[in-house]
């Protein structure tokens, strides 16, 4: 059989397995298998040789059809390939439904293919994509269609195998549960008292789907229902990252930010607020939509904010559907609000699950075990004291099976649902042995799964047996790795029996054994909830500041914000209150960045509260840390310069990962100084500190481009986003390639990829208004006035929105270069203006080399006297820095003094300077400018129409418009 689930190959029973080959002949066999069916012969050409012309895509065809059909005459079924004139077909047995079968369930198509990959074939690679698409969608269908007839075909080796009660009939709930399996909408839910049976009903009708539970007293923890579904299928998801070609695996690295088991000791690239956010959001979508086609959501009531949005976005997206289960005497506040905006909007469905009928009851206690038939009348019995609610009519025949069947013998049986499961918890507690209790009274504090090492203080062997002993007793139930309690009524009634000094001692404990864990990390939030349970309201404070930090990380930055306010105010240790109001800046420092710089300030101010000099150096590092990235972004690199000064000093006294953030805040100023020994030298730091930190090419093609080495700068980057594709939303990859791109003469690649980075950075204002200074410019050399135009206003009212002063005089002068290349000088000259006074204080060559080139071009079409004073400074930068754009601008302002001055021989030496630096660059557009410059100097007419022509040659080559010169244009 030919096997493309798990292990692709050819298998045959008490034999070898003879693996796939990564060869062309085994992947036509591949598209024969999954499409099945006649397949025409041009149809297979297309997918392998799509390029190719008919004969030789035929000719290539039928030389791999007659080695696929010798591999499998190789492998034993010489028979297995039929072929025809215009059409082929596979006939060996294969364990993939195919494509074309409509009768039979099909499978989950995760393992398909997996670890099987042939490489330089496009076409296959966009037919095997698009093939895994259309085998997910299927599956998905079919599951959702006929839950419960196709659950164990349907769901396939992915999903988790179904308890047998599950896939019962209900006693009393045949409605309901047809209603359920049969609704339409994206979100159902599930409403009814506690104990009416919502969870057992959403079970039987899609059994084996991930269950992402609710938790009364974690509902304020972000995601915390989700993580706990998706680690019960980690091995699962592990596989799909793996695989290359998987829609998960492009969402790696944002999965991580809430499972960081899945990328250990691997560096996360920074992200906004709201990359992070949005990236999360699709990266959970598709990892459940590897594992099934619906969620079950247990308890939404319960359920934290983060999880409401994103089971409010499925409803809307309808791509993953989700059953929930509720109470509905306590479904209030946001749950409320979720499920009334979703009915509203027609994506929501809700089912009230009433009690159950009394003709059901009969049904109800075999259904429970019972041995024999209850007589009428104790039925009858049975369901006043019930009142018809499955959980306590079960407990009630578990216990008083022997007074209910007697006449008269429901005497000191209680009826109502808390108080009878109180006492039939509290007598089942009593009679386990010690050690089985303790689980299950610290199951109810711990909520979530823990094993049974963290519920009973013993041996592993007498922890499991102690929680098996639980279970047996009705009291727990094995979840995952680990046992909950067996029902949220059994929680609430240990819960309520417990004193406060024994709650806040189990809590004690559950906080101490969580932090202890080391795979997967302790999710700090539940610790500090239960620290706070525990009553140690400073020690919940300070796993409160590290919740805040997993919070920023999965972008959740307005319940960071809440974290950190609540340490800052309430702290009694001031380098920890400090630390959070270093946080809180941070988290502004690039909105705005006045205010951003005022929040750090005001840390400073209050440095010296830290008692502990150690603490104290390590919290001025950090600060310091926080102003040069603000002051750099800002454009005062004077400041900076103060501030990175007293850094340098700090940087033995702080730990490795604050050193790293030092040195690269210390790289983006040495690059602007410049210094670009200096960034060389941090960079040696970062690599040598974190060696595997995404962030190194990034640095390392900047500092290239800053050293004015475009090449080198292009490859690095170029290197980096082919190898971690997934970076591009939390460095600017794209924006900074795109520079090089446009720098190298690429024009149509630059425009391709700065629209890139407007994508990855939509929202992010520092980043987006850098990307739109790149594309105005780009804008400008394509000779794309207009567009450019708009490009450039967004990035000026974004940097002015920022309070940037460095990002409005680039927008300024930028605006001020396209009033030039559109004739309006007078315009150029008041932007230019505008821009003069952060100029004048700007030690940056870069920034004031661009200014006093645009100023010389300002003037000279105006016709003014040109500055010495500009002339002058722009001459002392060039002995600051290496970089060719400094130093062709300075060409270019020599040329314009020489003409000016009728001196063509200083002119044609100024251009031909021009020229050699830009052909070193290599720097096309300049070098073109250079040529035209020549042709404006040239003796002779013929000259001149040969450098006019090799400059207008150059432009058209790399997309750039180039004005012609006037054909009785006469430099002398």
């Amino acid at each position: 059989m030919l096997r493309l689930l798990v292990q692709p190959g050819w298998h045959v029973a008490n034999e070898p397995a003879q693996s796939l080959p990564l060869t062309v002949p085994a992947a036509l066999l591949v598209v024969l298998a999954t499409e099945g069916g006649w397949r025409t012969r041009e149809q297979l050409a297309a997918v392998f040789w799509p390029e190719a012309t008919p004969e030789d895509a035929r000719h290539h065809l039928r030389i791999n059809l007659h080695r696929a059909r010798s591999m499998l005459a190789a492998w034993g079924a010489p028979e297995g390939l039929e072929a025809e004139r215009h059409r082929v077909r596979l006939t060996a047995p294969c364990d993939l439904v195919p494509l074309d079968d409509t009768t039979t369930a099909p499978q989950h198509p995760g393992p398909w293919l997996q670890g099987w990959h042939l490489g330089g074939y496009e076409g296959f690679q966009e037919w095997r994509m698009a093939a895994q698409r259309r085998l997910l969608d299927r599956w998905q269908h079919a599951a959702v269609q006929a839950p419960s007839a196709a659950s164990s075909a349907a769901f396939g080796p992915a999903r988790a195998a179904a308890p047998a009660a599950a896939t019962s009939a209900l006693p009393g709930r045949d409605a309901e549960l047809a209603a359920l399996q049969r609704a339409a909408h994206p979100a159902v839910v599930v409403l009814g008292e506690p104990g009416a049976g919502k969870s057992t009903l959403l079970a039987a009708a899609f059994p084996g789907s991930p269950v992402l539970r609710g938790l009364r007293g974690l509902d304020r923890l972000p995601y915390r229902p989700v993580l706990d579904a998706l680690r019960q299928h980690t091995a699962q998801l592990e596989r799909a990252l793996a695989d290359p070609f998987s829609r998960l695996r492009p969402y790696r690295l944002d999965l991580a930010r809430l499972m960081p088991e899945l990328a250990p000791d691997e560096a996360l690239p920074p992200l906004d607020a709201l990359t992070a956010r949005t990236r999360l959001t699709e990266a959970l979508v598709r990892a459940f939509e590897q594992l099934a086609p619906l969620l079950i959501v247990d308890d939404l009531q319960w359920c934290d904010g983060a999880t409401l949005e994103w089971l409010a976005l499925l409803a809307h997206d309808g791509r993953l559907r989700w059953r929930a289960a509720a109470r509905s005497t306590e479904l209030t506040g946001a749950p409320q609000e979720l499920v009334s905006d979703l009915e509203l909007a027609g994506r929501l469905q809700t089912v009230r699950l009433g009690p159950l009928p009394r003709q059901a009851l009969s049904a109800v206690c075999l259904w429970q075990g019972s041995e024999s038939d209850w007589p009428d009348e104790a039925l009858d019995r049975l369901h006043v004291l019930g009142g018809g609610n499955p959980f306590l009519i079960g407990e009630l025949v578990r216990l008083h099976r022997e007074a209910l069947l007697e006449p008269g013998g429901d005497a000191g049986v209680q009826a109502g649902v808390q108080v009878e499961v109180a006492q039939l918890v509290q007598r089942r507690l009593q009679s386990l042995p010690q050690a089985a209790a303790e689980a299950v009274r610290m199951a109810a504090i711990f909520q979530q799964d823990a094993p049974a090492v963290g519920l009973v203080d013993a041996a592993p062997d007498a922890a499991r047996q102690a929680c098996e002993a639980a279970a047996q007793a009705g009291l727990l139930r094995p979840l995952g790795s680990g046992y909950v309690c067996a029902h949220d009524l059994i929680r609430d009634a240990v819960l309520a029996a417990l004193a406060e000094p024994g709650v806040q001692a189990l809590h004690r404990r559950a906080a101490l054994w969580l932090a202890a864990q080391e795979h997967p990390a302790p999710d700090a939030l539940v610790i500090a909830h239960h620290w706070e349970q525990a009553g140690e309201a400073q020690t919940c404070l300070a796993w409160l500041h590290r919740g805040a930090l997993q919070l920023k990380a999965r972008g959740r930055f307005d319940e960071a914000r809440e974290r950190w306010h609540r340490v800052a105010q309430a702290s009694l240790d001031a380098a920890q209150g400090l630390r959070a109001r270093l946080e809180l800046a941070a988290c502004d420092l690039f909105d705005d960045l006045a205010r951003g710089e005022a929040a750090l300030r005001g840390v400073q101010a209050q440095l010296h509260a830290v008692a502990d000099l150690s603490a104290r150096r390590l919290l001025e590092g950090q600060l310091c840390t926080a102003l040069v990235d603000n002051r750099v972004f800002a454009g005062d690199i004077a400041s900076a310069r103060q501030h990175a000064a007293r850094l340098r000093e700090l940087l033995p006294d702080l730990g490795p990962a604050a050193q790293v953030e030092a040195h690269e805040v210390l790289i983006e100023l040495a690059m602007r100084e410049p210094d670009i020994p200096a960034a060389w030298a941090s960079l040696g730091e970062v690599r040598r500190l974190a060696p595997r930190r995404p962030s190194l090419l990034s640095w390392e093609g900047q500092i290239h481009w800053f050293g004015g080495e475009v090449q080198p700068a292009h490859d690095a980057l170029s290197r980096l986003l082919a190898l971690h594709p997934e970076y591009c939303s939390g460095m600017t990859i794209e924006n900074d390639l795109a520079v090089m791109l446009h720098a190298l003469g690429r024009v149509d690649e630059a425009l391709t990829m700065i629209r890139r980075a407007l994508v990855s950075w939509a929202g992010v204002p520092h980043a987006e208004a850098l990307s739109l200074l790149v594309l105005g410019v780009i804008l400008i050399s394509a000779g794309r006035h207009e567009e450019s135009d708009e490009a450039l206003q967004r990035s000026l009212a974004l940097a002015r929105a920022q309070n940037s002063p460095g990002f409005e005089t680039e927008g300024l002068v930028r605006l001020a270069r396209l009033r030039l290349a559109q004739g309006r000088p007078e315009d150029a000259r008041q932007l230019l203006r505008e821009a003069a006074a952060f100029v004048a204080e700007s030690p940056e060559p870069l920034r004031v080399s661009h200014w006093i080139w645009a100023e010389t071009l300002c003037a000279e079409r105006l016709g003014e006297a040109l500055s010495p004073a500009s002339r002058s400074r722009l001459q002392a930068m060039t002995g600051l820095s290496q970089h060719p754009l400094v130093h062709l601008r300075w060409a270019r302002v020599r040329w314009a003094w020489a003409h000016a001055a009728q001196d063509a021989v200083a002119a044609t030496a100024a251009a031909e300077d021009m020229a050699r630096l830009a052909e070193r660059g290599p720097l096309p557009e300049s070098q073109a400018e250079a040529w035209r410059l020549l042709a404006l100097t040239a003796a002779g007419a013929g000259a001149a129409t040969s450098f006019e022509a090799r400059a207008q040659a150059l432009a058209l080559k790399c997309g750039f418009a180039l004005p012609r010169v006037p054909a009785a244009f006469n430099a002398a």
